[in-house]
């Protein structure tokens, strides 16, 4: 990892994934690895963080009945006119009758009016009344969900995340034995929770105290309107929903956040999911995560990146590459770069990369991997030539993209208030993910247009809003909470102009349709960093001496890019963030993006001299194609480019073509990969997450160049182009092209399968390969192009 340039590592410990029987979680044995884990980070100048727990989301065999997840469950029955009493002991063990209620009319035609009626023990008693009616029944219990993903040992029940005893439980048993085999704050940076995956978990034995003390009234005689969406109970589902997001936040993250800081360490968290969580209620954590990507939506980077920019938390980071052109070792370095552009877009600057699998170098090839990510891990073919280029490239976006201050004109106000009174107790209760789907077009639009934007909500600094912001824009919103009104009042005492959406809240706010919502924007505030290219984003950070835009070329076609900026500048600067090399310029911005290539522009408005990009080909070139091909699987042979060597022989390694040219001077100064006679490869059927640059590939899939010997670079991503220039001389040269392909033909064996279906049996089903059937897509590699020498 240090040699590859990887800065640090998330300790995640997760289910089997060999047949034998693995180390006991939580045994000694298993906390001297821990240990020892630590200790080798450590020694190395890494970070090392590690997750409070197995798997995910917090729980396992410590966590008894009394400390796990619960919900609510309702069920109906139709009676006559007759009274009587009707037992209803519990389905399941601990199962316990919170209320009953009755209304006139059968399932399908009931009165949405429900009576409560009187419990006896067990039973309820039904009086006398009208014909039909139907009895609607409350009982609380365990929700049944086991922690996802348990390691051998850690088998058992999600959290109670809404209790602060089961928190406290929890970070006792598995958090402190932990954290001291780690050696404490000395080795461990941050300690980490997940996204939030507590599946259906709506109640705790202390829901009714914290609901009274927040709300000021009892909620049980109206728990009827969580189990029917009728509008006559949206002001308590409101309420009801709201309750939960700030039970979760004091009784969980508040009670995290404190116990890490009195270990001396920091927690980190993806505040997102079920329970109900705000953004706000990052506020509670010192590093703060996002995941996925979709710089047109809202995905949970933009969610924790916005978070980050109103909370001053610098340095934003996204669980990344998790789903990432399945299955695991199908990834190629393009698809790690393309996917990080995309985080980098939604305001994120750190990428914690999913994942390494451990695994022994005795086991079957190509290795263990993850029943997702990526398999970022030197089992994979291409890892020896083009892992050092990936994460250097990484590590300097991730640096530069720190300085500043993040710019974005916009405040998107989450329409909370909304979700909260359309739940209902059978959906997933996920805040992020309903409200942003509220939010319709409105992201896209202000994207393409120019502009960038935070979500906003009204547990954030409402004078750090105003700061931030020059308009904030309601959508999705039919109704706002008492908190929504106070906040945004102040907001716009302070000259920050509202605009409401096909909504007509807000007397004070100007209402339009979304349709009218860019014009108007450009009559308050011109765009920020316009691009003039549906497929091309940016992002602003603002300097003390000028300004700085990341700009990305999303798209798997060359782009051109007409860079507008609202601050004027006098001079610019473009540089690679390959290399940190830079070609100056005066004036507008114009330049051509590769497919998924970016740059950093930096603007001032000092007067700057207007240099000529070195990298830019001229002149004749030399068309290199005839090769001499070295394969470890057949003879030395000569071959002619464009040339493929097959993979179906589920071949995992390199070949090398050398060819050998006299060159007079002057001497040519790059080797080039030309592109543009391929086919642009079709999107393949994979799910939506999953990221895969679809961009026309001359290799298969990175290659090292050497010339006459010396190590010259690699080609891994467009435009394709490496300076060779001072490795040539005149007379006779030596190119070698070392083409490297991914590890994803040793996936087709049958002994890797066999792998898969005896840890199953031996373990129980705690993971499902991720769309294990793609590693028998055609693959090819080799030199798909004729190389060329140009000036």
């Amino acid at each position: 990892m240090v040699k590859a340039g990887i800065g640090g590592v998330e300790l995640s410990c997760v289910y089997p994934i060999a047949p034998k029987q693995p180390v006991a979680y939580g045994s000694q044995h298993f906390l001297d690895l821990v240990s020892y884990a630590s200790r080798a980070a450590q020694a190395r100048g890494m970070r090392f963080d590690m997750t409070i727990g197995s798997g995910w989301s917090f729980g396992g065999s410590h966590v008894t009945s009394e400390h796990a997840a619960k919900r609510l469950r309702f069920e109906t029955r139709v009676v006559g006119p007759h009274s009587q009493t009707i037992s209803l002991p519990g389905r399941w063990p601990g199962d316990c009758l919170i209320a009953a209620w009755i209304s006139d009319g059968a399932l399908g035609e009931h009165s949405p009016a429900f009576q409560r009626l009187e419990l006896v023990g067990d039973s309820v008693s039904v009086p006398s009344g009208g014909s039909p009616r139907t009895i609607l029944v409350a009982t609380s219990g365990l929700t049944g969900q086991q922690l996802k993903r348990a390691s051998n040992g850690a088998e058992g029940p999600t959290l109670d995340h809404y209790s602060r005893e089961a928190t406290m439980h929890h970070l006792e048993s598995v958090g402190d034995p932990f954290l001291k085999a780690a050696g404490g704050s000395k080795n461990v940076t941050a300690v980490f929770c997940d996204s939030l995956e507590v599946y259906h978990s709506d109640w705790s034995p202390n829901m009714v105290q914290e609901f009274k003390i927040r709300r000021g009234y009892d909620p049980v005689p109206l728990l009827y309107h969580l189990w029917s969406p009728h509008p006559s109970g949206a002001l308590f589902r409101a309420d009801y929903y709201r309750t939960l997001s700030e039970v979760y936040e004091d009784n969980f993250l508040a009670v995290c956040h404190t116990w890490a800081r009195q270990h001396g360490t920091k927690f980190r968290v993806q505040n997102y999911g079920q329970p109900p969580a705000r953004i706000s209620g990052f506020r509670h954590a010192d590093m703060i995560e996002g995941e996925s990507w979709g710089w047109l939506t809202v995905p949970q980077s933009r969610w924790a990146a916005s978070a980050a920019h109103h909370l001053g938390i610098n340095v934003v980071s996204s669980e990344t590459w998790t789903w990432i052109n399945s299955p695991s070792f199908k990834a190629r370095p393009l698809d790690f770069k393309g996917e990080a552009h995309d985080h980098v877009l939604c305001g994120i600057n750190h990428f914690i990369g999913h994942g390494w699998p451990s695994s022994p170098t005795n086991v079957v090839s190509p290795g263990w991997a993850f029943y997702a990510s990526g398999a970022i891990s030197d089992r994979n073919a291409w890892w020896k030539d083009a892992s050092r280029p990936l994460f250097s490239y990484l590590h300097r976006l991730s640096e530069v993209m720190r300085h500043g201050e993040p710019v974005a004109d916009i405040g998107i106000w989450m329409p909370y208030e909304d979700t909260y009174a359309n739940f209902t107790h059978e959906e997933e209760h996920n805040l992020w993910r309903s409200s942003s789907m509220r939010l319709g077009e409105v992201p896209r639009l202000l994207r393409q247009a120019g502009y960038d934007y935070d979500l906003i909500d009204a547990g954030l600094d409402v004078a750090v809003i105003c700061q931030r912001h020059k308009v904030v824009v309601l959508t999705g919103c039919t109704r706002l909470s008492k908190d929504d009104l106070e906040a945004l009042a102040n907001i716009a005492s302070q000259g920050i102009k509202i605009l409401a959406v096909d909504s007509d809240l807000l007397p004070s706010a100007i209402h339009l349709s979304a349709s009218d919502l860019i014009s108007k924007l450009r009559s308050i505030v011109p765009p920020d960093a316009h691009t003039g290219h549906p497929g091309i984003g940016a992002v602003h950070r603002r300097l003390a001496d000028g300004e700085l835009y990341f700009v990305a070329n999303t798209l798997p076609t060359p782009s051109s890019v007409s860079l507008q900026t609202r601050t004027p500048h006098s001079s610019w600067q473009r540089w690679n963030i390959h290399d940190g090399l830079f070609e100056s310029g005066t004036g507008p911005i114009h330049s051509q993006l590769a497919p998924y290539e970016a740059a950093i522009y930096v603007t001032s408005q000092k007067d700057g001299n207007e240099s000529k990009g070195s990298t830019q080909s001229s002149g004749p070139s030399i068309p290199l194609e005839r090769w001499s091909l070295e394969h470890p699987l057949h003879d030395l042979q000569e071959v002619f480019a464009p040339h493929q060597w097959d993979d179906s022989e589920d071949f995992v390694g390199s070949a090398t073509y050398t060819s050998t040219i006299q060159l007079a001077a002057p001497l040519p100064s790059y080797l080039y990969l030309d592109t543009s006679k391929l086919p642009t490869p079709k999107r393949s059927a994979r799910r939506d997450q999953s990221f895969e640059a679809h961009a026309a590939d001359p290799l298969g899939v990175v290659a090292a160049v050497l010339i006459n010997g010396q190590e010259a670079g690699t080609f891994w991503d467009p435009p394709y182009q490496l300076e060779i220039g001072r490795f040539l001389q005149t007379g006779a040269n030596t190119i070698a092209i070392r083409v490297s392909n991914t590890s994803v033909p040793a996936m087709r064996s049958g002994d890797w399968r066999k792998i898969w279906e005896e840890t199953e049996r031996a373990h129980g089903r705690r993971f499902i390969m991720q769309e294990i059937d793609y590693a028998y897509e055609p693959t090819r590699s080799g030199l798909l192009v004729i190389p060329e020498l140009r000036r």
